[in-house]
This record gives structure tokens, sequence and C-alpha cells, in this order.
């Protein structure tokens, strides 16, 4: 928003300027015009006094403040104190290496002369010093102004953020204790022989409480990340892997889900396992989240990637390349903050890992890390 600001206030600047310095200009060239007019004529009269008291040797009057030409109804050259050629007649008015012409045409004709030219330095236009003071202190005025602006634009925006950032705050630490004990009862009551329809609601149960405590996860990791050293070890990535697949087992089941499984033995990577377990966390549920029920899940593991692709409802090109802002959400049917992606961006930027989205609406997802 500031950029935009900035950009749009400097190019009117910049068109104000230009226009200012190019009115000037227009005037400097009336004003050089009117100044040759007057000096034509005072040449024409000093011609005339020649012509009518002069004999067959007579001087050609000359002028402190300009130089000048006379020429035949041919354009033949009569006289000339001009350095340079005249190479044309036909402009009325024109500049040429910092001089000025003005070319009028004398009748009677003094002295055999039909045209005459006149020459004199051209006036500089001495603003362009002025215009770059003046651009200069409405540049610093602008990015003044533009700075207490913008807080003042973005402040409501910063407050909502702090509100929701406190809200985060205090709903992590009151799901501690009920998601230990959805859990813990959950498995009790798995253990004990239940029909097959007790078991189905179990499962969703179990499948609606995995996903309360995996945001809860992520808001942990969102609020104390910054406070945790990385403590990096060599990593069987491919381990790993398998058991963050089993873990989410139940959900792919509850909406039954076909997933291909490729995955190479013995993949290792340094880095934190809890990092890297909430890295594939986010991504793979994520894929379960906004899949279709009955479609597949494809996850391939090899030595320098992970892909792991969907069949889901799919993002436009707009989506992708704003999915990494914190608590930017897409889909409002389904649940979550919209923290999942600004988690996976801290954690590979902080390994070097390359990130590869590719997406099409109604086609599904495929993200690619690689290393």
């Amino acid at each position: 928003m500031l950029g935009l600001y900035l950009s749009s206030t400097l190019l009117l600047i910049a068109t104000l300027f230009g226009s200012y310095y190019f009115y000037k200009q227009d005037e400097l060239m009336h004003l050089e015009e009117d100044t040759l007019k007057e000096y034509s004529s005072k040449l024409q009269e000093k011609l005339f006094d020649v012509h009518e008291n002069g004999d067959d040797k007579y001087m050609y009057p000359r002028f402190k403040e300009f130089e000048s030409a006379i020429y035949d109804i041919d354009k033949n050259l009569i006289f000339s104190t001009i350095d340079s050629k005249i190479e044309t007649l036909d402009n009325k008015l024109y500049f040429k290496e910092a001089k000025t012409y003005y070319v009028s045409s004398m009748n009677p004709h003094y002295l055999g002369a039909a045209f005459m030219v006149v020459q004199k330095n051209t006036k500089s236009l001495n603003i362009l010093n002025d215009l770059i003071a003046t651009a200069i202190f409405v540049i610093i005025l602008t990015f003044i102004t533009s700075y207490f602006l913008v807080r003042a634009v973005l402040k409501p925006l910063r407050d909502n953020l702090r509100l929701l950032d406190n809200f985060i705050k205090e709903t992590t630490h009151e799901l501690n204790t009920p998601i230990t004990t959805i859990m813990a009862n959950i498995e009790t009551l798995e253990s004990k022989n239940c029909d097959e329809k007790s078991l189905k609601k179990l499962l969703r149960i179990k499948s609606a409480a995995a996903t309360i405590s995996n945001l809860y996860e992520d808001l942990v990791y969102l609020l104390l990340n910054h406070k945790i050293s990385s403590q990096n070890e060599e990593l069987n990535l491919s381990q790993i892997l398998h058991n963050r697949v089993s873990y989410f087992s139940f959900m792919t089941n509850a909406k039954k889900l076909n997933i291909i499984v490729d995955i190479d033995d013995d993949v290792t990577f340094f880095a934190d396992k809890k990092k890297i377990e909430k890295l594939i966390d986010n991504i793979l549920s994520n894929a379960i989240k906004y899949t279709n029920k009955a479609t597949t899940i494809t996850i391939v593991l090899k030595p320098s990637y992970l892909l792991i692709s969907d069949e889901g409802n799919g993002m436009s090109q707009k989506e992708i390349s704003v999915i990494f802002q914190r608590y930017k959400r897409f889909d409002k049917t389904q649940g979550g903050f919209g923290i999942g992606y600004s988690i996976i961006k801290s954690i590979i930027d902080e390994y070097n890992i390359d990130i590869n989205i590719e997406s099409k609406l109604q086609k599904g997802t495929k993200v690619t890390l690689k290393w």
C-alpha cells in the first residue's frame, strides 16, 4: 500500500514538474522570438539608413546584442556577420547549437536584401536547479506524510491482528487440557469391545479431535517457535513419513480416501524432528482436509524431494500467490485460522527447502518440496 501511494505521488510530482518545465520552455521561446523581432527591426532601420545615405562604399551595420545576415530574392548571401552557415531560410524561428535564429523578409529590398537573419545566444533556462531543489523538498515531505498516513490507515488492521493474536494465545491455553482428555478417553473406548456402529462414531470423534489437536499444535508452534532452538539431527525421513501417514489413517479412512504411497527406504535429512513432522503434517492434513471423499492422495518420497498431491477443489494462481500470508483462508467452509502455510514457509526457509505448488480448480493440488 505504501509503495503504491508513493509511486503514484512521485508520478504526479514528476508530471507536474515536467509540465512546468515545458511551460517555461515555451514561454522562453516566445520571449526569444519577441527579442529577435525587435533586433530585426533595428537591423532594418540601419539598413535603411545605409541605403538612403550611403555611397558605393558602405559599412554594414553591426550590433553587440546579435549577429545578422542578409540575402537577395534568390536566397543568395549578400553579407553576414554570423560565423556559422545558415542552412535554411524557410524556418521563421529555430534553435541550433545554443544559438537562436530568426528569419524575416524585407520589403522594400534595401541594399538588394529580400531576407534577413538575426542570431543571438540562446538564453538558458535557469530553473532546473530550482526545480530539483523543490522536487527534493516535496519528495521528502511526501515520504513523511506517507509514513504517518499509512500508519493511520494500517492502525485498525494492526489492532485487529493484535486482537487475533491475543485470542489465539488465550485459545491455545484453554485447548490443552480438554484435547488431552478427549484423546485419552477415545483411546480408552477403543480398547473396549464396541459394535461397528459405535466404532464408526468413535472414528468420527477421533478425527474431529485430531483436527483440533493439530490446530492446537500449530498454534503452540506459531507462538513458541521463536523461543525454541532447533535440535537438528540426521533424520530418517522415510520412517517419519510412514509414521505420519499412519497417524492420519483414521482421517483418510473416514473420508474413504485411496492413499498411494511411494516412499524410498532410508531417505535422510538433517533437521529438527518436530519441525519436519510439523511440515509434513501441515501439507498432508491440508491434502486430506480439502480433497473430496473417495478420491486419491499420492505421497512420493525420493532422496531429493517429497511430493504430496490430492484431487480436491484446488486453488487459483491468485490464491497461490498469497498462500503463505498468515491468517489467509480461501475455503471458509473448512475450519482453521489460516496459519498452516505460514508455518510451512517458516520451516522451509529455515532449512533452505524449495517449494513448488501446482493447482487447478476442481482438479486438485500438488505440493513438491525439493532440497
